[in-house]
């Protein structure tokens, strides 16, 4: 444990002051230009994220595993008045301690590193309640997912109803972020259930690929073919996944919305379903830095599955003390703290995990908060026993998208600009 303490101060000493003179972060939650902006880009804009992770109770050895979370580069600007675009790339567990983005799998089972293409998107914005977006982008189900970018999170990894949302995919949507001044917005669009992203409730036997790249389906199912001419597709899996997203936003006291998703299955054996069911309600807001957010998300066939249903609530709180004026400008210090229960039921069989996170971020520029920033999270598992037991027996599915299953302590550095 010396060592490990030795280990975080030695990264403290050396990342801190690069991230102190960090330029202005500008993140993938922050897509486009004001249509009044002057600036038509292109403009670049990414961060990375150093972090250091230690769990308590495990069966085997207790270390510290080190490296790069999440890494990002972006561009985004004006082609020509009305439509705009971005492109933003990923290096998720790029690098740790004893691992790399190839083989990090083979030597700590269950954590891995992933490329490629986060975003590519161009936005048509000739009527604002009426406004079309084409190419890559976040399927609208979540509000935590959808209005929050990885450098603005409120702790370090979001919650576990991740798993029960849809991600990223290609596809087409209809949306507005504010519709006639009313405060209401909206989103519509449908996507090609077999290249969204993995992890999450569509994916497996809901014919979603976890790669991202065409034609590769389950084990000892056959998916339809997809062939190209001149490098261009001309025949999709033929599922698809429809997805809407409506809410209502009283700034700053209150912001509401309802979303959902719906794809066909591969119904392609025994105990596997002809759809998936996908639903999220959630609420934030807060004033003179007091904030609140929580979320309900409920999944009917998760993953494809018969008679698999899985839900998820969790309740959060911060306070931004300089933001309530009791620390100076050089203390920008914002304690935090979530509630979250994840809920597995499969043909009446139940079981659950909970998450308690205890957490703190400090922002070296109170004005740029996410340019230089260090947060500090613990969290507490219970009722983790059935789920520990499934990993343990190399059942990683098992455990939901950042689930965690043992007590954990995790320090992250970030830099934005």
């Amino acid at each position: 444990m010396k060592k490990n303490l030795i280990a975080l101060a030695v990264a403290a000493a050396v990342l801190v002051p690069g991230v102190a003179f960090a330029a202005d972060s500008d993140t993938s939650s922050k897509v486009f230009l004001p249509e009044n902006s002057q600036d038509t880009g292109p403009i670049l804009y990414g961060f990375a994220q150093i972090t250091g992770s230690q769990q308590f109770g495990t069966p085997g050895n207790e270390g510290l595993i080190f490296g790069a979370h999440r890494i990002r580069l972006g561009v985004k600007g004006t082609a020509v008045p009305g439509v705009t675009y971005n492109f933003q790339y990923k290096w998720d567990g790029a690098w740790m301690s004893g691992g790399s983005l190839e083989n990090a799998n083979k030597i700590f089972p269950g954590v891995s590193g992933e490329s490629g293409v986060q975003d590519a998107e161009i936005n048509f914005g000739f009527i604002p309640e009426v406004q079309l977006k084409v190419g890559k982008f976040r399927v609208p189900v979540g509000m935590e997912r959808t209005q929050f970018g990885g450098d603005d999170l409120w702790f370090i990894q979001r919650s576990m109803n991740q798993s029960l949302g849809a991600d990223r995919s290609a596809g087409i949507m209809f949306h507005s972020p504010d519709v006639m001044n009313t405060g209401v917005y909206y989103s519509l669009g449908v996507f090609d259930n077999h290249s969204l992203d993995g992890n999450n409730a569509f994916t497996l036997f809901g014919n979603g690929n976890p790669t991202g790249i065409a034609n590769v389906g389950v084990p000892f199912v056959k998916t339809t073919a997809q062939t190209s001419v001149g490098g261009v597709l001309t025949q999709g899996s033929g599922r698809y996944l429809f997805a809407g997203m409506v809410g209502y936003k009283l700034n700053p006291l209150l912001n509401i919305e309802l979303s959902g998703a719906r794809a066909d299955a591969l119904n392609a054996g025994p105990g596997l379903a002809n759809s998936i069911t996908a639903w999220n309600v959630g609420a934030r807001g807060g004033m003179m830095g007091l904030k609140y957010m929580g979320e309900y998300s409920h999944v009917t066939s998760y993953q494809g599955v018969g008679g698999l249903n899985a839900n998820d609530w969790y309740v959060a709180l911060a306070a931004n003390l300089h933001e309530m004026t009791l620390t100076p400008d050089w203390l920008d210090i914002e304690p935090a703290v979530r509630f979250e229960r994840f809920n597995w039921n499969y043909n009446g069989q139940a079981q659950y995990l909970n998450n308690t996170t205890l957490g703190i971020n400090y922002s070296v520029n109170p004005d740029n908060p996410y340019a230089a920033r260090i947060q500090l999270n613990y969290v507490i598992p219970t009722q983790g026993a059935a789920f520990r037991t499934a990993y343990a027996e190399g059942n990683t599915g098992a455990v939901p998208t950042n689930g965690y299953i043992y007590n954990t302590l995790v320090l992250q550095f970030q830099a934005g600009f």
